[in-house]
């Protein structure tokens, strides 16, 4: 019957092979039908229609367009690019007192700020409950109680009941992210999608640190929200070296001195309190005795863990017999009532050989190259403040010595870290596409100076960039600088157009004046074809209103504005930058002897 089935499965699959291939093959036979049938229509329609005016006959539109045009290039435009070539110094110097005036200024002003990495909107949301050590655990269910009801009082306040923001709540005692511990809680919030939502993720945030109330039993309660992107906190601070409660008490110091920054959130570090230990000293009859620590520590394991006794092979396995002591009793009294066993062969309880003590300890302690870490984390508003202004406001509070004189480490790590990764990473791109750009155009033009005219272009295209974040009310980011590196190879490229022409109109027999000049009246229908493509292309982009796409707007910002600002800048500025070299070979020649003097004409 099974292989009956099995038959019947396969001969219907095969079926279904066939029939698909079938459809494929008449499909491609009714498209080829269609395409002759489609070729023959048009030729018959060809050989049976009256000749018509010639395709090179230009309607009206196109010739209005081409004579306003034409005119525009051969008067004010050609008249400005004469002057700013005959004034060139004063073109290259006006051109960086505009790098200056709009990029450096508001940038240095704090006009316009910058982000490493902007996240989207985030539809998660958490809160991590540190209760104080010792609770019971009814007492911890019902702070929690406590918290998730402040939550829904927070949405019901913000909405009066008309939006649905919360998706579903999972509530975990025990553990909080990579933390375990009795005293640790966290409470994990999935909110609606932000595209169907009018109330924003930080102002639901807010609105439930607002809401809860001080709870007794509980030592912190921190909320916020997920972040995407580059791994890290926007505020993440690495204490390391020295022993574990010193660098919990530098936690405890710390921590309260990154909460007063403004715009800070969510303040917590990862080492948690946990169970309370009880420790065992070795007293001097118990020295006394032969014992020491280790042996203490060798023989109790062995009682309550078991110790081995036998190994042996069944199958292909094998078998460990482990022997503990059986569980008479329960606790600590367990442990007081264990006796030990010295070299002599006598028992002796574990009392009268060590000496109990009770200390807090810890639910996890991390470590990093060996040494004991603890990490202070936080959130930013960025509207309010940048990461590295809090780096740098941090920097001068009393941290530092705080740390200093509690002999322990510190450092910035999280997004500040990955920043400084990116951008080391992006220095070492920005270098090698300059290279390939100087190797290609010097081998391009067979000329070592002329490619140098061509790159001096490109730093000017971040005032566009700069400008553009300033009007538009965005914040540079990551994506901002590699928008650049995009908008350096189309600069390069409507240079190349230019001086390309340059090169020809000398070879004609005309002056550098004529030919500069010549080259931005003849280039210009290319040089604005070019950019005016790319920036209607990224146009759409810039009004998207997606949440989830509004990281990538900077990017586009970078270019479309960096664009349109530079090609005037390519216009005009090439030029000059084209007559001030041939200014400084004019006085090389005159100094050190001249091969052939350039076709200036006088006054130029």
């Amino acid at each position: 019957e099974l292989a009956g089935l099995f038959l019947f499965d396969e001969v219907a699959r095969l079926q279904q092979e066939q029939s698909v291939a079938l459809f494929l093959l008449l499909v491609t036979i009714a498209s080829l039908i269609i395409g002759f049938l489609v070729e023959g229509v048009f030729w018959v329609l060809k050989k049976i229609s009256p000749e018509k005016k010639s395709v090179n006959d230009e309607g009206w539109f196109r010739k209005s367009f081409d004579r306003g045009f034409n005119a525009f290039r051969d008067g004010i435009f050609d008249k400005m690019v004469k002057a700013s070539y005959r004034w060139r110094y004063v073109t290259v110097a006006v051109a960086v007192a505009t790098l200056l005036a709009f990029v450096v200024g508001p940038i240095r002003g704090e006009q316009v700020k910058f982000v490493f990495f902007p996240s989207p909107e985030s539809e998660n949301i958490s809160a991590i409950v540190v209760f104080n050590t010792g609770i019971t655990e009814p007492r911890a269910l019902e702070i929690l109680g406590e918290v998730e009801t402040a939550l829904d009082v927070a949405v019901s306040e913000i909405t009066e009941g008309e939006e649905e923001l919360i998706s579903a709540v999972f509530t975990t005692l025990g553990s909080a992210g990579f933390s375990r511990g009795d005293n640790l809680a966290q409470i994990r919030v999935q909110l609606t999608s932000s595209e169907i939502r009018t109330i924003r993720t930080p102002e639901i945030v807010r609105a439930w640190r607002k809401a809860v109330p001080d709870l007794a039993g509980a030592r912190r309660v921190a909320i916020f929200a997920s972040r995407g992107g580059p791994p890290g906190r926007d505020i993440e601070i690495e204490i390391l070296g020295g022993d574990v409660a010193t660098l919990k008490q530098a936690a405890g110091r710390v921590m309260p001195i990154v909460s007063s920054l403004e715009g800070a959130s969510g303040i917590s570090d990862d080492l948690p309190f946990g169970k309370p230990e009880l420790t065992m000293q070795l007293t001097t009859r118990g020295a006394a005795f032969g014992f020491t620590i280790d042996e203490v520590g060798r023989q109790i394991r062995s009682a309550f863990d078991g110790a081995i006794a036998r190994r042996f092979a069944r199958g292909d396995d094998e078998v460990a017999i482990r022997v503990s002591l059986p569980e008479t009793e329960k606790g600590g009294n367990r442990l007081r009532n264990f006796e030990l066993r010295s070299q002599q062969g006598e028992y002796v309880p574990l009392d009268e050989v060590v000496s109990f003590g009770e200390k807090q300890g810890f639910a996890v302690v991390q470590r990093k190259n060996g040494k004991r870490i603890v990490s202070i984390t936080g959130d930013l508003n960025t509207s309010i403040i940048t990461t590295e202004k809090a780096i740098e406001v941090l920097r001068k509070t009393e941290i530092p010595e705080i740390l200093q004189e509690m002999n322990l480490e510190y450092r910035f790590t999280g997004r500040n870290e990955e920043r400084a990764k990116a951008f080391a990473d992006l220095s070492v791109g920005v270098y090698a596409a300059l290279a390939f750009i100087y190797i290609i155009l010097a081998w391009v033009f067979g000329n070592y100076f002329k490619p140098i005219a061509i790159m001096l272009i490109i730093p000017f295209g971040i005032v566009g960039a700069v400008v553009g974040h300033w009007i538009l009310g965005y914040k540079l980011t990551i994506l901002s600088f590699i928008g650049l590196l995009g908008l350096a190879g189309i600069l390069v490229n409507d240079s190349i157009i230019l001086v390309s022409r340059l090169d020809e109109r000398l070879d004609r027999g005309e002056s550098l004046f004529e030919a500069s000049a010549g080259a931005s009246r003849d280039r210009l229908r290319a040089v604005l074809l070019t950019s005016l493509t790319t920036i209607g292309g990224l146009i759409p982009l810039m009004f998207e209103k997606s949440l989830q796409a509004q990281f990538l707007l900077p990017m586009a910002i970078t270019i479309v504005f960096g664009l349109a600002l530079a090609t005037l800048l390519v216009l005009f500025l090439v030029p000059a930058i084209i007559g001030i070299g041939g200014d400084i070979n004019w006085f090389l020649k005159t100094l050190f002897g001249e091969r052939k003097k350039l076709r200036l004409q006088p006054g130029e």
